[in-house]
């Protein structure tokens, strides 16, 4: 991994990325500030789906803010940090940690989803907080331990003051050629793979659930419009997934091997970054219940929770999580 900038560049074509590169990540921390807020109620996180969207939040908005410092220093040319050990093997190392961790946890959104609804006699057992708290130490210590070749000291700066894996010749190899591949099966092909076949099972499930509802039965009828609505968020968060994550995985695979594209690697960056702040605003767009909660939270904040708690009431009773 380098911290590559391309010389030469016009000054439209420096400014461009990073008045883009600022609207991503600052709406992308006001967008997961604001998921924060409507995750964290009680009501939510203690559901296990609730709660591994809080956590995919949280790792979301880290890797987002190591990503930060990266842009800044690729569009401004201005270092937050002028340690090499933080500058280029910590940050990366935590780029690759929370951006493993964030498609895992995004993967297990979607099993959680699918036994809910396809096998309900087992969710008790294995939709539980405990469960995810657990699962989600478990990929953390698994990918802090696993990613910690990041921090070798093969990492350093070049004579141009630019993060570099070139002074050691195996470590570059490994680096540039056999790594790239094995991330991306790992953090991208595997994750989406088990995303749409859950999803695919889900969506077997509520199709089958829609024949077997009894016409003009209001109840059953609401219940089956609101899976649908959950099972399309779902749906988007794959597609976002897939359309920001594997053109970036792509890129790294075979950049070492058509060096003429490294100049859009920053593009590139911010492409894929999207999908670790967009979140918020995908679910107002495709959950009618996340934007009920965000509408009372705002209410809250100003101070009129006395004059909500019925409506609330009412809302939680009617739209399952």
């Amino acid at each position: 991994m380098s911290n590559l900038t391309s010389r030469g560049l016009t000054k439209q074509e420096i400014a461009i990325p990073a008045i883009l590169g600022t609207i991503v990540y600052l709406g992308g921390l006001i967008g997961n500030f604001l998921s924060l807020t409507i995750f964290i109620r009680i009501e939510i996180r203690r559901v296990s789906t609730g709660l591994l969207f809080l956590i995919l939040t949280i790792s979301n908005n880290i890797q987002l803010l190591t990503l930060i410092v990266e842009f800044i220093d690729i569009a401004y040319n201005v270092r937050l940090f002028h340690s090499v050990l933080i500058r280029c093997r910590i940050i990366y190392w935590l780029q690759n940690i929370f951006r493993s961790l964030s498609s895992f946890i995004a993967c297990t959104i979607s099993i959680d989803r699918m036994i809910r609804a396809v096998y309900p006699a087992h969710a008790k057992y294995f939709c539980t907080c405990r469960l995810v708290y657990r699962i989600v130490l478990i990929y953390t210590l698994f990918f802090t331990f696993s990613l910690i070749f990041y921090l070798f000291p093969y990492m350093g700066e070049n004579s141009q003051g630019i993060c570099s894996t070139k002074l050691n010749s195996i470590y570059h190899k490994f680096m540039a050629r056999i790594w790239p591949p094995i991330r991306t099966f790992l953090i991208c092909i595997l994750p989406v793979s088990i995303m749409i076949i859950s999803n695919i099972r889900l969506w077997r499930r509520i199709r089958a659930s829609k024949r077997r509802v009894i016409p003009h039965t209001s109840n059953n009828y609401h219940i089956t419009n609101t899976e649908t609505m959950l099972l399309f968020i779902a749906i988007s968060n794959v597609l976002v997934f897939i359309i920001t994550q594997v053109p970036f995985h792509i890129y790294t695979s075979i950049v070492h091997y058509k060096e003429s594209i490294i100049h859009v690697r920053t593009p590139i960056l911010l492409w894929s970054s999207l999908y670790f702040g967009i979140g918020f605003y995908i679910y107002c767009l495709t959950s009618r219940y996340f934007r009920s909660k965000f509408i009372l939270t705002i209410l809250e904040c100003f101070g009129k929770k006395h004059t909500i708690n019925t409506r609330q009431n009412t809302i939680s009773q009617h739209i399952p999580i």
